[in-house]
Order: C-alpha cells, then structure tokens, then sequence
C-alpha cells in the first residue's frame, strides 16, 4: 500500500504535470505540427535551414571520422571553425533517433525533408513541454502551491520568446529548460550538503547539466548568470560556505566533459578578430513601453513580457503589503529569499530595453550599452532577456498569491487567460518548404567530391550577410546531396570567407545579381574555380529570381556559350542545372530533338528543356492558344546554340513579330544564311532558309543568331505596362537533312 500511495503520489506531482505540459506544448504549436512534412514557421527564410543542416552535418561527421566543429561544407571553399555557430549538439542525438524512425514511416525519396521536419517539431514539443515543467518542479520547490506552479510552468513556456523560438527553429532558445532545471539542482545540492554522498553526486549531476546546457547554447550561461549567482551567494551563506567543494567539483566536472567532449579547445581556438560584431543600433529590444505592458504577436519578430506579468508583479506587492499589515508583532520575518526573486527581476528588465528609449521626446542611454561592449557586441538581441525577466517575476508572484488560499477550480479561468494572452490559437504563420528535386537524390548517389553553386549566391555569419535571406535556403538540400556549397549561413562565421562576394568577386557578384557581366573576366575565374574547388554543377534557381528581368536569360545565354567549360544537364521545375567540365560523367552534345529517320531536328522553344538551347536575348517562356514559344528583343540579338550531324540542311523557323512588321537577318556561326525576311505581325509564320554543309562544318558548337531592326515596349504604346522589349516570338526552329 505504500509503495502504491507513493507511485499515485509522484504521478500527480511528476508525471500528470509532465504530460500537461506536453499537451500545452502541441496546443500552442498546433498549426505547425499539422503541416509539418510541408511547411515550415516564418514568412522569409532566416534560420530553419541551417538548424537542419547541423544535424546533417553531425551525423555526416561522425559517420566520416571528421571533426564536427570544422567544416567546408557551407561557404565553401573556406573552413570554418563552428565554435560560435549555432550547432545546438546536445538534440542531436533526439533529432538522429527521431529522422531515422520518420524515415520508415515517410518516403524519404518522395519527400526527403519529412524525416528531419518530423525530428524537429518533436523536438520543439519536448523542450518547450520540458520548459513548462522544470519551471512548475520549482515553482513546487520554492512553496508555490499547485494551480500557481501549473499557472507559472504555462506561462514560461507560452512566454512570446519561446513561441518566436519555435517559430524561427531557434531549438537553442527554444530549450529554455536549462534555466529552471540548473536552479532546481543547485538547490537540491544545497539541500544536500549536510550528506556528503548525496551531496557529490548531486555535484556531479549538476556539472553534467551544465555542460548539456552548454552544448545546447552558450549565451544560457549569461541568462543563467543573473539568477543562479546572487541565489548561489545566498545558499553559501545559508551552509556556512560548505557548498564552495561541491560547488568546485560541478564546475571540475563541466570542464573536463566541456574539453574532452565540448567545444572548449575551439572556443579557445576560435579567431574572433574575423568577426564583425553587430553594430549597437541594431540590437533589438523589446518594445518600449508596449512590449512590457501587452503581448506583442511573436510572427512580428518581436519579443514582449505580454499583458500579465507586470499587473501581476504589482498585485504581488500589493498583497504582500497588506498580508504584513495583518501580521501579529511576534511573526516571523520575512523569507529572505522571496524578497531576492523580485529585486532579480530588475537587473535583466534593465538591459532588455536595448541601447535607448524614448522618454518624452528624448533618446535616453541605458545600462545595455556597457553591456554590450563588454561583450564586443556578440550578444545581439537584448529582447531575449524577456524569460529571465518572467522567471524571478513568477517566482515572486506564485510565491506571494500562494498564500491566499484557492481552490483548484480556478485554475481553469486562470488557464484560459494565460492561453487568451499567448494566443495560442491563432494559427502560427507558415510557409511552404522549398521545392524538392530528383537531381539532389542523383548527386547524393555519386562518388565524388566535389562543390555545388547555388545561384543566385548569398551567405551570411548572422551578422553580416550578402544577398537576400531566401536564396541562403538551398543550404538546406546539403541534407540531400551531401556535397560542398556556397551559399548558406554559418553563424559568426569569418567575414572573409564571404563578404568579397558582395561585389568584390566578379563571377559570384555577377551569380547573386549585385555585379554588371564582364565575359572575359568571368569565363577565367570560371575556367579555374571549376577546376581548383573543383566545381561539379551549377544550379540556377529560378524562383529566387525575378523571371521577367533580363537575369536568368544573361546567366543561362552566357553559360551556353560556354559549352567548353558547361553542359546543360537538367531542368525541373524552377531549377536549372549545369554540369561542368569538371565532373567525370561529362557532357553530351546539344543535338536537338530528331525524328526516327534522323532527317528532322527541331528545338520546340518555350518547352521544357529548351534552356539547353536558349543564349542571350530570349524572353522567358510562355504559352499562348496551346503554342509555346519565347519572345526575343532583350538584346540587339538574340543567340541559339546546338549541335547538327555534318551536312547541308534546310532551315525554317515559325516565328511572329510584335506590333508590326520586323526584318529579321539570320547568321550561323556569324556567317549570313541569305537574304533577310520580314516577319509579319499577329501571325505565326514559317520562313525558309538554306544551310550549305560548308557552313555546318563539323556540326559542334553551332551558333544561330538572329538579327532584328528595332523592339517595342507594350507599354509604351498603351498595352499594360509590360516594360519588355519584344522582337519576334519564336515557335520552333527546325533542320530538315538535304540528304
């Protein structure tokens, strides 16, 4: 019988509370949850990406013997150390259990983002459940009765800096769980210390905390600081200094484990005058004076206290005023330790101003500008000192109102207003995943080593970026091709291994739309980058593009007049895929579709796969009434490059002009092709031309070239306001073999 009184007992007081706080977790990540093998939290790529790839890269690492705080998988070719990088190990060993078991349940072929998508919205209702609950066991530690402790765990865990968490796939702030749990152990150490056995292996249990919480995010050493030093001060003078031993042998053991299993040799090892500190005027606090007063939405990226901690700091007072009035003269005094949670509550209010607010019309410095320079400006975001505010404010509070006596039925409104100021059910914003391709799976399946270029380029270290966020999101198919790439974020990584990529480096500042083309300049360091990083394909993504700017049709026109150095090898989707001259499978030929006699070619422009053809001047494709065809007039010319077997042929091409008739002059390989035609308007029209073999020659690296006298821009001349400059439009262009 007490054995079972004892089960019952610690159900209600461990294990029911435990499976609340769960349920709370997936009631306030509801929306995310049900889309989670398609969507992802944010309306702009910021974060999700990389979180993901680390865990990639672990396990990738540990599989291939190499050091995981060392890599050149990302802003390739440079190798950067991950010391300062948001690598978050401690999940790791969740998220490699949690992907593979999802893997057998979801077709990671058809969808290869399912397994870690499924890890990683389970991670983010363990640690936000895990932050409810160490934060109700101390609550219960500290005497604050049970609907108050419950009250105070929801409240933490729904806290506007977790959900943004969640939302961003911050799991290192997300695991906010570190900070109730390391306060709850020092306090049993404590408790401890008159047993030296029980109390040493509370010291060893303390210092393997720590060194998890430091292998989930250093800057919960800071947050910790504010609370753990001055209740550590007042636990040593509580014990009469008896803890300083035990307190030595936690901090021996976090060393040893931080060394030995850690970061510690590459923190030390880490260069931090390659950074570059994120200038003070940018440091985000939480609003002044609203986010202290209500809750801002978190999917603003704004971090708040919400709408009941400071009125419930004040009732606190309040009531604590008017409980000592009625005090009788011999009570005794007040527990020291209360009044020590509400006065840390001020420290972290302070510096979660940022570096000014606005008091009556003047900009007024607060005490985060030392702070910030104390730090060289690493740490960033002063708003993040919200949940080190709301966890000595509760403690107070929970510990205050615990003296009025209620009864556990109002635990029930008190809920639905602590859940009616989180909103929990408003549905969390989404976006979808970016598009998966096959050729990802395909690459990942070969044997070589060798690096991928996303275009447009972008990376960034979370302090300085080049380029927009979206096109950083391709870090993310690293989890499927395993191979090198540029583009990505590291945080804090060296600002020289990418920030020459803003303009500096012709080809990748041509490649991320911040650079004007220079050809001569950008075919060297393509000829030597494809063959030194070596370079295996290239990835024009067309969705991070504006597709009616002359962009993808510069990029791709130029990339096909290299055909020396690249070889269309795929389209799918919005992605275009070059393969270079680098890569061991080689290059095919251009030769365009061909009838079964092999007398016919014909390049059918505005189909899929005409980009292998396409050069300069082409406008992207479009269907018109079933036809497909793209308009020229971007450029004085317009280019088509392809292969023919050695012969004469004869050439027609189906073509329309725009808006009036146009005389269109028609060259191969810079050699005239006859006389030039007028191509009429408003209809399609087949006009012929002879190809003499001589002309042919061989056959490879064939240029035809289309020379028209004069564009039009629609809107111009009162049609919309499409600003293109159109020529002809062309159908189809086809060889008939004169053989």
């Amino acid at each position: 019988m007490q054995v079972q009184a004892l089960v019952k007992r610690n159900s209600v007081r461990w294990w029911l509370p435990l499976l609340f706080f769960a349920g709370t977790a997936c009631l306030s990540l509801y929306w995310q949850l049900f889309h989670a093998t398609t969507h992802i939290g944010d309306t702009l790529p910021t974060d999700y990406y990389h979180f993901h790839w680390n865990y990639w890269w672990i396990d990738h690492a540990l599989a291939s013997g190499q050091n995981i705080y060392f890599t050149n998988y990302v802003l390739t070719p440079a190798t950067t150390n991950l010391a300062y990088h948001t690598l978050t190990p401690f999940w790791y060993p969740v998220w490699a259990l949690l992907e593979r078991l999802s893997a057998l349940i979801v077709d990671p072929v058809l969808n290869p983002f399912a397994p870690t998508m499924i890890a990683m919205n389970v991670i983010f209702v363990l640690a936000s459940a895990l932050t409810g609950w160490t934060f109700y066991l101390l609550l219960h530690r500290f005497r604050v009765n049970q609907v108050f402790a419950l009250a105070g765990g929801v409240m933490l865990q729904t806290t506007p800096a977790m959900l943004l968490s969640a939302w961003l796939t911050n799991i290192n702030y997300l695991s906010l769980f570190w900070i109730p749990l390391l306060l709850l152990l020092w306090d049993q150490l404590a408790r401890s210390v008159n047993q030296p056995r029980r109390a040493l292996r509370w010291a060893l249990i303390f210092g393997v905390a720590l060194y998890g919480m430091m292998m989930t995010d250093y800057q919960f050493a800071l947050f910790l600081a504010f609370l753990i030093v001055p209740f550590g001060v007042w636990t040593l003078w509580r014990s009469g200094l008896r803890m300083i031993p035990y307190g030595g042998i936690a901090l021996a053991v976090f060393l040893v484990l931080f060394w030995v299993i850690g970061a510690l040799p590459y923190i030390l090892a880490f260069d931090r005058s390659s950074l570059s500190p994120m200038s003070i005027d940018a440091a985000q606090g939480i609003p002044f004076p609203l986010g202290y007063l209500t809750r801002i939405s978190p999917y603003t990226r704004a971090i708040s206290l919400g709408a009941l901690i400071l009125p419930g700091v004040l009732l606190a007072l309040v009531t604590k005023m008017l409980t000592r009035r009625k005090q009788a003269p011999a009570s005794p005094p007040p527990n020291v330790a209360h009044w020590l949670w509400f006065w840390l509550i001020f420290p972290p209010l302070l510096l979660s101003l940022g570096a000014t607010i606005t008091l009556g019309g003047s900009s007024v410095q607060t005490p985060y500008v030392p702070f910030h320079n104390l730090f060289g400006g690493m740490f960033r975001v002063p708003a993040r000192f919200a949940p080190i505010i709301l966890i000595p404010a509760l403690i107070f509070i929970g510990q205050t109102l615990s003296r009025i006596r209620l009864r556990y039925i109002w635990a029930v409104p008190l809920m639905l207003l602590i859940f009616a100021d989180a909103a929990l059910f408003e549905p969390m914003p989404l976006r979808p995943l970016p598009p998966t391709y096959t050729f990802y799976n395909e690459f990942g399946r070969e044997p070589y080593d060798y690096a991928i270029l996303d275009v447009p380029v972008a990376g960034g270290s979370g302090e300085a970026w080049v380029g927009d966020f979206p096109p950083m999101e391709t870090q993310l198919y690293g989890i499927i091709h395993g191979k090198r790439m540029l583009n990505g974020s590291i945080a804090r990584a060296p600002l020289d291994s990418f920030w020459s990529w803003l303009y500096d480096d012709p080809l990748l500042a041509w490649l991320g739309q911040r650079r004007q083309l220079e050809p001569a300049v950008i075919e060297a360091e393509l000829r030597e980058r494809i063959f030194s990083y070596p370079i295996g394909y290239v990835i024009i993504h067309q969705n991070y593009m504006d597709r009616h700017a002359p962009t993808i049709q510069e990029i791709v026109g130029y990339f096909n007049q290299l055909d020396d150095l690249l070889c269309f090898h795929t389209v799918e989707g919005d992605a275009i895929v070059y393969r270079t001259a680098w890569h061991p499978g080689g290059c095919p030929d251009r030769q365009p579709t061909v009838d079964s006699g092999a007398r016919t070619y014909w390049i059918d422009l505005g189909s899929p796969g005409d980009e292998r053809y396409i050069g300069w001047g082409y406008h992207p494709a479009e269907t018109i009434a079933g036809v497909t065809w793209r308009w020229t007039g971007e450029y004085p010319q317009t280019d088509t490059y392809f292969d023919l077997p050695p012969r004469g042929y004869s050439l027609s091409i189906t073509m329309q002009a725009f808006h009036e008739p146009r005389l269109v002059t028609l060259l191969l390989n810079d050699v005239p092709l006859g006389d030039p035609v007028t191509v009429a308007p408003d209809t399609l029209g087949t006009y012929l031309w002879d190809v003499p073999a001589e002309v042919v020659g061989s056959g490879q690296h064939l240029k035809l070239t289309l020379v028209y006298d004069g564009v039009t821009i629609p809107a111009e001349i009162g049609m919309g306001s499409d600003q293109r400059r159109l020529a002809v439009a062309i159908d189809r262009i086809m060889f008939v073999n004169r053989g």
